[in-house]
């Protein structure tokens, strides 16, 4: 017992040595009630403020140099007892979002059909009722297939993705071994780890966002990237198979290093990967996947490069800004994202480029680890440059900014997902229905499908006349129909036009002994 208590005095002890008057203990304070979500959501802001005034005093009235902290054995155990906290709570409201019915078909359900489909040998998307490799070429997803054998569930996919992101500050404190001394290589993963999971937005919509293939990505691009400076040419090759295999761009990370190289002035390594990496995304996406959907045109493929340029504009602002334009400013080392953000620009789907899904999630990893390397090899200039006032008032101005926009804490996204008793009772419900009709063809609401793994489903919409029409599978309409307007229904706008168009028609009959769930029956005649 004694042994435990010193384990947590020793963190707690070296935040109170931290002198009360200074802007880092009201700071760190400010941080710790932010992700705790103390006091509620934006009590932060006090102890922040009170720490801004304090740094503004220090750096300027005082004209103190800008220094990086030195840990102590102690503070790093509260560093990691943070970080661990962190990892709970993430991990818990991941598990949590599909009862509190937060994720949907679109994308999660599809993806997990696609591996549920695979497991037991089919290339097929039951959602979209097509082959799977015509609307995404994942097939490093085969990964999860033994999983799903055992227990087909979305959460296989949710909670690796999780663990994905988790695992970042842990991959980059390994990547900077023997680079750098100790506290400045605990300093560069923490701050990596910060921007990854919490302050930096681009990458916290991503990790926030229900589940993409390209997710699963990040600790496996830093990896590759230590195996290429290592030259460690085969594992390099194994791993840069498998992430060319979890979605149809990633090609783009190989072109991303092939430019880097070359502003090495590496060129035939540079020029290889480079050429590698454009065959492989004009390979993937205009060759492979056209022909498994008959050349037909396909929603996903937009492209529009000189569509929107305000739109475009602001959303490089968003990438660069919380990083202080680095990766521009030193673009030898920023043109290792160039292609990944390249992709996003080129793109006519505007929410490509809204930094609000999940579509910055390799732009967002490239871009940091251009950041650490600029802060590797060009420490001494940078931390010269800072001394003067100008550049730190700059400093706390971009400080404060980052706290005036900061994403949801994630004690407050952990107290969202906790399911409410409408979320049980529906699950109840859902449960209810797959032991009574295991193998019956369903039709089901956006929220309502990622509580299924079965090959004969699809999702329901609402046509623009009002109605939603049974949709067919396999060449026959579903069997049963679920829906429920106590939930999100995305491609339903008016659920009673929806509910009364099902009533009208001949071929269903609504079930009564359901309380939440809306089911409706197709009739035998």
């Amino acid at each position: 017992m004694l042994r435990k208590m010193s384990l947590f005095e020793s963190p707690l002890k070296s935040f109170k040595k931290l002198a009360w008057k200074t802007s880092i203990f009201w700071l760190s304070t400010s941080f710790i009630v932010w992700i705790f979500g103390i006091g509620g959501r934006d009590l932060y802001a006090l102890p922040g403020l009170i720490g801004l005034i304090l740094l503004f005093r220090e750096l300027i009235l005082k004209d103190n140099s800008i220094s990086i902290f030195d840990y102590t054995e102690s503070s790093r155990l509260l560093v990691l007892g943070l970080y661990s906290a962190l990892v709970l709570i993430a991990l818990t409201a991941t598990f949590l979002n599909l009862y509190s019915f937060r994720w949907n078909i679109f994308d999660v359900g599809s993806y997990s059909s696609v591996v549920f489909n695979l497991s037991h040998g089919l290339n097929y998307n039951s959602f979209l009722q097509i082959p799977a490799t015509a609307d995404h070429f994942t097939p490093s997803l085969a990964i999860f297939t033994p999983l799903y054998q055992l227990v087909p569930s979305v959460h296989w996919l949710t909670l690796t993705k999780a663990l994905s992101y988790l695992s970042v500050p842990l991959i980059v404190y390994f990547w900077l071994k023997d680079k750098t001394e100790k506290n400045f290589r605990f300093t560069l993963s923490i701050g990596f780890g910060l921007w990854m999971l919490l302050f930096y937005k681009p990458a916290v919509s991503s990790r926030l966002f229900e589940f993409s293939p390209s997710s699963l990505a990040l600790p496996f691009i830093i990896y590759s990237f230590i195996l290429m400076e290592r030259k460690r040419w085969i594992l390099f090759t194994v791993t840069m198979l498998f992430l060319l295999g979890l979605k149809e761009h990633m090609g783009i990370v190989l072109i991303g290093f092939g430019l880097f190289e070359i502003a090495k002035k590496n060129f035939k390594t540079g020029v290889i990967f480079f050429g590698l990496g454009l065959l492989i995304v004009y390979a993937m996406i205009f060759q492979f996947m056209p022909y498994f959907r008959d050349y037909q045109v396909f929603g996903n493929t937009q492209i529009a490069p000189f569509q929107d340029f305000y739109g475009k504009s602001l959303y490089l602002l968003k990438l660069l800004w919380p990083l202080g334009f680095l990766p521009v400013i030193f673009w030898r080392y920023g043109i290792l994202a160039a292609p990944a953000i390249g992709v996003n620009l080129i793109s006519g789907r505007p929410g490509m480029y809204s930094s609000e899904f999940h579509y910055d999630d390799v732009s967002s990893i490239l871009l940091l680890m251009a950041c650490t390397l600029i802060l590797l090899e060009k420490r001494q200039y940078l931390f010269k440059l800072f001394q003067g006032k100008r550049l730190k008032g700059v400093f706390i101005i971009w400080l404060f900014c980052i706290m005036l926009l900061l994403p949801p804490s994630p004690a407050w996204k952990l107290a969202d997902a906790i399911p409410q008793e409408i979320h049980l009772s529906l699950r109840q419900e859902i449960r209810t229905i797959e032991r009574k009709w295991p193998e019956h063809s369903l039709a089901v609401q956006s929220t309502i499908g990622p509580h299924f793994q079965r090959n004969a489903i699809t999702i329901i919409g609402q046509q623009s006349s009002g109605e939603c029409l049974p949709p067919f599978i396999n060449g026959v309409q579903a069997e049963l129909i679920l829906l429920s307007p106590d939930i999100p229904h995305y491609m339903i706008e008016n659920f009673d036009i929806c509910i009364q168009s099902l009533e009208n028609n001949p071929n269903y009959i609504r079930l009564k002994t359901f309380q939440n769930l809306i089911v409706f029956q197709r009739s035998n005649n």
